[in-house]
């Protein structure tokens, strides 16, 4: 009686690998996606977060959001980020400006405002967008609603 294998039962073998893999692979890629859009959309908010809390206990609003977010400066060496004008841009898949966080200067007022870029429509900022409500990101930095 023998012990090997037939190469008919090798090939069997190796075209059933095959079809498990092409079935799995698209599966492993969109749960990178969706692993890259959770971490950009956490950072998001903790950088307004993070500015907003500068704000209160420093009793003010410094010069830009990567001199009141350590986050937003990670981001900024990373590339996941730029920061121009008082807006820090968020890159999401190839659109470099999918969430912009910026500081709105009053007459005596400062507001930290979320809002979205053009998504060109790219799924991944589409994904990131949904994600995030920019409707609770209206957060006054200074002025008289807040005392000072």
């Amino acid at each position: 009686m023998k012990e090997a294998f037939t190469m008919i039962e090798l090939i069997f073998v190796i075209v059933i690998i095959g079809i498990l893999a092409a079935v799995a692979v698209p599966k492993l890629s969109a749960t990178r996606v969706d692993a890259q859009v959770a971490t950009r959309a956490n950072e998001i908010t903790s950088v307004a977060n993070e500015v907003a809390s500068f704000a209160v206990s420093q009793g003010k609003a410094a010069s830009g959001i990567p001199n009141m977010s350590k986050i937003a400066t990670s981001m900024i060496s990373k590339g996941n980020a730029t920061y121009a004008n008082n807006t820090l841009n968020v890159k999401m898949g190839t659109i470099s400006d999918c969430v912009k966080l910026a500081l709105v200067k009053g007459n005596n007022d400062i507001n930290l405002t979320m809002s979205y870029g053009n998504s060109n429509s790219n799924s991944d900022c589409l994904a990131l967008q949904h994600v995030i409500d920019i409707a609770n990101y209206q957060i006054p930095l200074k002025g008289s609603i807040l005392g000072y």
